[in-house]
This record gives structure tokens, sequence and C-alpha cells, in this order.
């Protein structure tokens, strides 16, 4: 069995808040206040750490600025109500969302170039609340910010087995997750990786995230009645090589998606499910037909995204029962690595001792043995039981792999991570043992 090696907090409270308020005690402060040059300054921090988020949030007395960083919500500042409301305002104008009604919920997008010439995509959505509105700023990147798949944090067995589905030219893949997972930004990177002149790809997205040069990007329009199966109908007329869905949600876009990766294209979706078996639970739950869609599915990846450990300054703690806890793992460690943990500290080069996002797999290849069992209409107990047995890595055997090398810790992947069903059925077999042999 090959050895695996890497590829590529708590909201604050507000005694944590790490600049000053800034208050315009005095008219004439307030009066210097510059919305835009206040804005392309908190667009560059959120940048600088790495943030997908910016809330300005009116609260009773102020306007509370919020940064999404690593998935956690951190509190940076306190604005004035005047000067939170002209920031507000002219993020709302500069988006194109309604700055005169405030009473109802707008959104908006620019592409905004920042004072170090980089330029920026920003999604504008405000929202009506009981102090005033809540204005989310979502950022995005361009091409230049999507990943290779070896950036995504997968280990090389799992980017071994990732490139072997992609390798395939026709059938369908569902990358599953819930929300916040990064099932989003892995599609990216798998079209990244597919991209190439001789290709023809095509995606259905809502919104789109990334502008991807070489693709041609189609966004949903459900007031203008357009939905995701309309724009999957009309773009098998296109004649792609690969089509990439944002997200299967009803039942006419399963049933398209299955008839579209079976008859020559390789559709790659999202979908929500906790796992890689829940995935196919769900397709089913939309009435595909068990056969067809046994027969298209070439495979699921359902991942969670967890904090990586700064390599800079992370800390290792050995335990004496370390061996015994990564024994049924042992064959996968590279011979020179020793299983330990490893936790948190915090440098100047991570803050917090986490310095990005990295992301769990579970990784399901669809074969003979699977395709049965979906076609036999088992239940997910029993088809997750097939792809053990066909080499599916469950998610808390890829966790322990991360624990080992030191990528992330328990308390990461506890808090991340589904319950493990597998060892909660070993220990409910033990039990039920226990007590007839007592």
């Amino acid at each position: 069995m090959a050895n695996d090696e890497p590829s590529g907090q708590q909201p604050y409270s507000d005694d944590e808040i790490g600049h000053d308020d800034i208050d315009f005690s005095e008219r004439a402060e307030l009066d210097l206040f510059d919305p835009e040059t206040a804005s392309h300054d908190l667009l560059e921090y959120a940048l600088q750490l790495g943030a997908s988020d910016i809330f300005l949030t009116d609260e009773p007395h102020s306007v509370a600025v919020r940064l999404r960083r690593m998935g956690r919500v951190e509190l940076v500042q306190r604005l004035s109500r005047e000067a939170g409301r002209r920031l507000q305002n002219h993020f709302r104008a500069v988006s194109g969302a309604d700055v005169t009604d405030q009473l109802k919920p707008t959104e908006g997008r620019k592409a905004v170039q920042l004072q170090s010439g980089r330029f920026v995509d920003v999604r504008i959505s405000a929202l009506p609340s009981v102090f005033g509105q809540d204005l989310a700023l979502r950022i995005f990147g361009g091409d230049e910010a999507i990943m290779q798949i070896d950036q995504l944090g997968m280990l090389k067995s799992e980017l071994a087995a990732v490139r072997d589905l992609l390798a395939a030219t026709s059938g369908l893949i569902l990358v599953a997750g819930p929300t916040g997972s990064g099932k989003t930004n892995s599609l990216y990177a798998f079209l990244k990786y597919l991209r190439r002149s001789d290709r023809k790809i095509h995606t259905i997205e809502e919104p789109i995230e990334h502008l991807t040069t070489g693709v041609v990007q189609s966004q949903v329009n459900l007031r203008g009645g357009v939905d995701f199966s309309h724009l999957l109908y009309a773009i098998l007329r296109h004649a792609p090589d690969v089509i990439m869905i944002g997200e299967i949600r009803d039942e006419r876009t399963a049933e398209i998606a299955i008839r579209a990766s079976g008859s020559g294209h390789l559709v790659l979706a999202t979908v929500h499910a906790r796992t890689a078996v829940g995935a196919i639970q769900s397709m089913l739950a939309y009435r595909v037909n068990p056969h067809f869609l046994a027969d298209s599915l070439n495979g699921v990846i359902a991942q969670r995204l967890v904090r990586r450990l700064c390599p800079a300054c992370r800390f290792e703690v050995n335990l004496s029962d370390i061996d015994d806890y990564m024994a049924d793992i042992r064959d996968r460690l590279p011979d020179q690595w020793r299983p330990s943990m490893w936790m948190p500290v915090g440098c100047d080069r991570c803050l917090d001792g986490y310095d990005q996002l990295t992301c769990v797999p579970e990784i399901m290849r669809v074969e003979a043995d699977v395709r049965q069992a979906i076609l036999s209409n088992r239940d997910g107990q029993a088809i997750r039981d097939t792809a053990m047995r066909n080499g599916l890595l469950s998610f808390h055997r890829a966790a322990r792999l991360r624990l080992a090398a030191g990528i992330t810790t328990a308390e990461e992947l506890i808090r991340h991570l589904p319950p493990d069903e597998e060892a909660d059925r070993h220990d409910a077999a033990a039990r039920a043992h226990a007590a007839t042999t007592a």
C-alpha cells in the first residue's frame, strides 16, 4: 500500500478586538472619514488574513466589522453608526445594489481594483435586521485564485485516486459535504486540472464564484425562471466534453445529470450529504433510476475543511498509547514517520497556531460490487460495507493519518467530521457480546 505524505477558533469576544474602535467623537474627524479609502483598506486587510467574508453589522450603538477567517468569525473593529453607515452605503453603491430601500434584501457584485493594483471580486448581500442591516461581502479571486488539485490538502494516495477518477472521459463524479466544506473550491480545482485546449467545458453555477478562462460559465437565474435543469438541458446541445453543476438540488437536475454522464460527458456536481454513501442515498432520494445511477456513477468525494497547524510553531505531544491508536493505519505511514500528536502555539506567521484550511476527504470508487449494491437497492450501511471492502478510506481513518502527520489537531477533527458510525457500530457489537457472556 502506498505511503501517504501531504501534497500541497473560537469567535473573538469584545475584549479580543485587535484594533482600536473608531468612535469619531469630533465631527471634524467624521468629516475626514473617506468610505472609499476605508473600503480598500478593509479589503486589503481581509486578503492579507486570508478571509473569505466581511460582515458589517448594525448594532445598538455601532457597526461591527467582522471577518470570517478559516471558517470562523472574528470581530476586528467597531465603527460609529455614522461612519459604519457610510461604509455600508459605499459598498452597496459600487456593487449596484439598491441604496435607497434598506427594508428589503438586496444583492450586488463588483470587481474592485485596490491601491496595490490587485483586483478582487466582491459579492454584496444586504439583509434588514432589528438595528438596521447586516451587510455580507463574499470575497472571490479570479482565475489565479483557483487552487491546483495538489494544493487542496489531500495526501498522495488520495490525490492519486482523484486523478484516476478525473481521467475518465465520461461518467458522474459527485462532491459531497455540508455548506462550507470546500466543495466548490474542489470543483474549480478539478476543472483547472481538466482544462486544456482540446476540451469544451461548461459550468452551471449559482452564483459564479470564479471567472475562469477557457471555460463557458452560465449562471442560474431563478427570478427569470432559469434553474439548474433548464441550463443543463440547454448545455447538452452545445457538445461539451465536461460539465460542472454547482449543485444537484432537484429531481429533474439529477435525472439530466445522470443522462448526460451516461451519454459520453464527464459530469462533476456537488450534492449536500454527510458522507460518500450519503451522496448516493441523496441521489436515490431524487427518484433517479438505480440502474442508470449505478451505471454512470464513477465515484464520490465527500469532504470537510479543518484548520491546518502552522508548521513553523506547532508543538509535539507524545502519548503513551499513540501506537495502539494508530495501529490500523500504520501500513499507510512512511517508515520515517514516528506517530505523535501536535498542538497549536501561535507565531508571527500564523497568529493563532493555524495557517490555512485543509481538506479531509472520504473517497469512494464505484466499481462492480458497489454498483451491484446500488442496483440491489441495499441500504446505506450495506453499500458502505461493500465500499470498505473495495478500498474506501473513511473520514476517520483519513483523519488519523492527518493526526499522525501533524497536519491538524484532534479538536479540529472532532469539531468538523461526522460521527464515526463504523466505530459506533463496533462498540455496540462489543457491548452486545459482553452482555450475552456476562
